[in-house]
């Protein structure tokens, strides 16, 4: 997966989990929120394995940015 679609589906699913719990009036041990975020967490420990064997797909502001655009 390239760098950006990586962001984009991290930037994505961040947002999703902040309506997920807002959704949920901030019940941050809702089953619905409890199951998004578990996702995320694999999604983010894989960006963390493909970092740490691959220096140069680290983090980058300006793919940030595009991400971040794209929701």
């Amino acid at each position: 997966m390239s760098k950006e679609l990586m962001y984009i589906l991290i930037t994505k699913m961040h947002l999703r989990l902040n309506d997920l719990i807002e959704k949920n009036n901030f019940d941050l041990l809702n089953e619905e929120v409890l199951h998004y975020s578990q996702r995320l967490d694999k999604i983010l420990s894989l960006y963390n394995r493909i970092v740490q064997r691959d220096k140069t797909y680290a983090f980058s502001l300006s793919h940030l940015n595009k991400a971040a655009r794209c929701n």
